[in-house]
């Protein structure tokens, strides 16, 4: 059958138009569906700095990332990790809203000025190495209740996402922004943490998040008989059999009561980096005896050097709050809903925050290794800001009613006495 020209322009049309909903719908699936006002391009990054990585930023980081290791982690802890970067972006994002002493208190612990670690922040993590094979991405998000989008200061939003790019959403705080919130979880670990948050608190009026995921290839692929079950002696003294991956290196470390080595991942930008104690010393002591100074002794004792190196195969994730851990290292009033000052990102007396946790994931095997943290912070009202507001709470026996709004009629009564 013939088809005509006006039958074959008809066509075409179809054609193109089903091709440009196919892209439409390829790139809108690659981002999370939220619910909540999206308020990102009106923030759009406006500084023309760049900061720069120096002496001075390395030296910080390092100390605040050995810190945190050595205050988060305890004996009954057994297996654990913890992202320091991750942390520092969290911590970082919020400290531009923080004023007085609790400004000065983040930043002493932090180990610089807010304004300098922006900078240099945003200079480090643009110079991150990422490809298909060893992939290294970050995301950071706030998310405030709608009812407070007025007396939530614009130049925080703004410095925020002039220097980490944060995605900004005005949400109702409900069950639907719970599910908004940990579909960018999800989505930002690449399925590798699926959920931080079950409920939101009627007090809760901002929210925090850093994600980082991790997922590299190593270097040098393992082959099968580089693989073999071994015996792997736990610090109770028990055994348990693993699989364990032996591999000749070339990078070894050593330091005081201290070897280790270094393994490549795929580009070489980025290694794993193991360190074991000598027989006689106990793996949580070195743990508290390593700190920032430490660590940068033991980095430039790399030596190119043959090393026999075996690594077990191993899996695991962990969830903590770091309030305790921020006290320990000199951010108290941050969490104080009387001291607390964040006058920078609100009006003075207005905000605290009430929580401050982590949720990481890794695995090691003999493809490589994939890893990811979310770090976030919870912002809540202090009593003062929110005496003005009506609360009431369902936290004892109540009566309910289902009502025709239109008549005021109800469908259904309830009472609840006990849940």
């Amino acid at each position: 059958m013939k088809i005509s020209l006006k039958q074959q322009k008809r066509y075409l049309r179809c054609c193109v138009l089903l091709l440009t909903a196919a892209i439409l719908f390829s790139m809108t699936s690659c981002a999370p569906r939220t619910s909540a006002a999206e308020l990102s391009e009106g923030y759009s990054r406006q500084a023309t700095e760049q900061g720069a990585v120096d002496d001075a930023f390395i030296t910080a980081i390092s100390d605040f990332s050995l810190s945190l290791f050595r205050e988060s982690f305890t004996k009954e802890a057994d297996n654990d990790l913890i992202s320091p970067l991750s942390a520092v972006l969290c911590l970082s994002m919020i400290a531009n809203g923080a004023a007085g002493e609790t400004k000065a208190q983040m930043e002493n612990a932090l180990g610089m000025n807010t304004e300098k670690l922006n900078k240099c922040l945003y200079s480090y993590l643009s110079g991150l190495y990422t490809s298909d094979s060893c992939k290294v991405n970050l995301a950071n998000s706030i998310w405030f209740r709608d009812t407070y989008q007025e007396q939530i200061s614009k130049d925080f939003l703004q410095t925020n996402a002039d220097w980490y790019n944060a995605q900004i959403y005005s949400a109702p705080f409900n069950s639907s922004t719970v599910k908004d919130v940990n579909n960018w979880v999800k989505h930002y670990s690449d399925g590798m943490i699926d959920s931080i948050l079950n409920s939101i608190s009627p007090l809760t009026v901002m929210y925090l998040i850093n994600a980082l995921t991790f997922d590299a290839k190593w270097e040098t692929k393992y082959e099968k008989d580089q693989i073999r079950e071994d015996v792997f002696t736990n610090y109770n003294q028990s055994q348990t059999s693993v699989e364990m991956m032996y591999s000749e290196e070339s990078v070894y470390l050593s330091g005081e009561g201290v070897q280790g080595f270094a393994k490549n991942y795929v580009g070489g930008q980025y290694s794993f980096v193991a360190l074991l104690p000598e027989e006689n010393k106990d793996i949580y002591d070195y743990a508290a005896s390593l700190d920032g100074a430490a660590w940068r002794s033991l980095w430039q004792s790399r030596e190119n050097t043959a090393v026999q190196v075996s690594i077990p195969e191993f899996s695991y994730d962990r969830q903590r709050s770091l309030i305790g851990t921020m006290k320990n290292m000199g951010m108290a009033d941050m969490f104080d809903e009387n001291l607390a000052d964040f006058s920078a990102l609100a009006p003075k007396d207005f905000l605290y925050c009430s929580e401050i946790n982590q949720k990481v994931f890794i695995e090691v095997d003999r493809n490589g290794t994939k890893a990811a943290a979310i770090t976030w912070e919870v912002m809540n009202g202090k009593s003062a800001a929110i005496a003005e507001e009506k609360v009431v709470y369902l936290n004892r026996p109540f009566l309910y009613a289902i009502a025709d709004n239109n008549t005021g009629l109800p469908l259904f009564l309830g009472i609840v006495t006990a849940l």
